[in-house]
């Protein structure tokens, strides 16, 4: 009797073992179906404009040919596809920090995030209260088309007329759409991977890290 107890208690712990092993390994299966990749949108310069409301806050790709490097420690640049007028704003996170000038003219490709500007008449307010005081608006005169048209505020040297024209060309346009705001859009650039048309190398951002 006690030798049919002794294996009818082996033959229960053996089933509980494999049912703790097929938990475990159904557990593991379901741990794995859970992990998920971030999803990298390809977009291009020429119909970023009309893809970016929907992408606002999703990481997208993009390659185009550096246009313009902010002067003002390389905070802003933007990038455009050659032989169109399409130009897109591009911003550095905290990890890429600054853009070079000697990009000027050289290929790039980006990795970044939408982000979304909107222009309402607080905004405008704003602007005009800096203008009528002298404001060092931080941009570079000329540079343009960061905000979705021909405007972008002045340096210090900003000509008050042509500021305040600027603002009440803004202020038409909101009167004419029905949101009551301007959207504008730029990517926040992550990652990146410069092509340089002479030498045909590559630098991106980890190669650039111990020099900036």
């Amino acid at each position: 009797m006690k030798k049919g107890i002794v294996t009818l208690t082996a033959i229960v712990f053996l089933l509980s073992a494999c049912t703790n092993n097929a938990e475990k390994k159904e557990s593991k299966n379901t741990n794995e179906e859970t992990v998920m990749v971030e999803e990298i949108v390809p977009v291009n310069v020429i119909t970023f404009e009309e893809q970016a409301e929907d992408l606002v806050g999703k990481k997208v790709v993009i390659t185009g040919t550096v246009d313009h490097v902010c002067k003002h420690g390389g905070q802003k640049m933007f990038v455009i596809e050659t032989g169109s007028d399409a130009r897109v704003k591009v911003t550095p996170d905290e990890q890429v920090a600054a853009f070079k000038s000697e990009w000027e003219g050289q290929n790039i490709e980006l990795t970044g995030i939408v982000e979304e500007q909107r222009i309402d008449e607080d905004y405008l307010k704003e602007w005009e209260e800096e203008i009528m005081a002298d404001a060092d608006m931080g941009d570079d005169k000329g540079e343009g088309k960061h905000l979705g048209g021909n405007m972008e505020k002045g340096g210090s040297d900003a000509d008050k007329a042509e500021e305040m024209e600027k603002v009440n060309n803004l202020r038409q346009q909101i009167a004419e759409t029905e949101k009551g705001y301007l959207s504008f859009f730029s990517i926040l650039c992550t990652d990146y991977k410069v092509i340089d048309t002479d030498t045909e190398e590559t630098e991106d951002t980890e190669e650039t890290e111990g020099e900036e």
